[in-house]
């Protein structure tokens, strides 16, 4: 009997410290716009991942069966311009006003998640940045017909260096994550890395798109094999798109 008189008083107690809430997370409960915020700026941040790796995606899916001549290079230059244009592009229409829309999202309840948000912003553009830098400033010849970087920026995972620009972002992405996931709880969708996911529909809707914009073909499947032999059938149209006319490819 004193059991379950003592279970009962400490009842009230209970709800009192848990504020009558029945998530494990009480800040959700707490601040229900500001966590609404945060699950947009997930889908924001999953949207803009999957558009960002989607010239990265085609510029390595048209190096395959590339022939190290001059044509294969002029090819591989013209494709490298286009993916640098998209990326400047994204950045411009899709990245540079986050910073200030995100600024105040979660601050008056996680201080540190409100910085992890931004950092997780800056650091997405900073690497975006570098991809379209390389894309467009690179030149691709017999002697050096591929650079490191081309590598680097394929993959964003727990093996990079802390210092480089994709260890950087990893580190950011996780960050956010972690902190996210502490204060929203089991009700906000996981996080993922969509440098590795080909499945993602956005990420091949902009694929499409940035091929079918590159070689001016109307339309193409999901199946669709875009490798080198893919833009060499339509080479007569992109060898005359402003951006190739404008790039010279040296060959040494």
């Amino acid at each position: 009997m004193n059991k379950k008189i003592l279970m009962l008083c400490m009842l009230p107690v209970s709800l009192l410290i848990l504020n009558c809430n029945t998530y494990i997370y009480p800040q959700y409960e707490k601040n229900p716009i500001a966590s609404t915020q945060l699950i947009k700026f997930d889908l924001t941040m999953s949207y803009n991942n999957s558009k960002i790796w989607a010239p990265i995606r085609i510029f390595e899916l048209s190096k395959q069966n590339m022939p190290v001549d001059v044509e294969g290079l002029k090819i591989k230059s013209c494709v490298s311009q286009w993916a640098g244009i998209f990326l400047e592009e994204t950045i411009a229409n899709d990245l540079m006003h986050l910073e200030s829309e995100y600024k105040n999202t979660y601050k008056s309840t996680d201080p540190d998640l409100n910085k992890a948000i931004l950092e997780y912003i800056v650091t997405l553009i900073d690497f975006t940045n570098f991809a379209a830098e390389k894309f467009k400033n690179s030149e691709y010849t017999t002697e050096t017909p591929t650079h490191q970087w081309e590598s680097e920026i394929l993959m964003v995972n727990e093996n990079d260096s802390q210092e480089s620009i994709t260890g950087k972002l990893h580190y950011a992405i996780t960050r956010y994550g972690y902190l996210r996931n502490v204060n929203v709880g089991p009700t906000g969708s996981t996080l993922r890395y969509y440098s590795d996911d080909m499945t993602q529909p956005i990420l091949l809707h902009h694929m499409k798109d940035l091929a079918k914009k590159i070689t001016g073909q109307k339309s193409l499947k999901d199946t669709d094999n875009v490798d080198y032999y893919f833009y060499q059938a339509n080479k007569e149209y992109l060898f005359n798109t402003d951006l190739c006319k404008n790039k010279s490819v040296l060959n040494k």
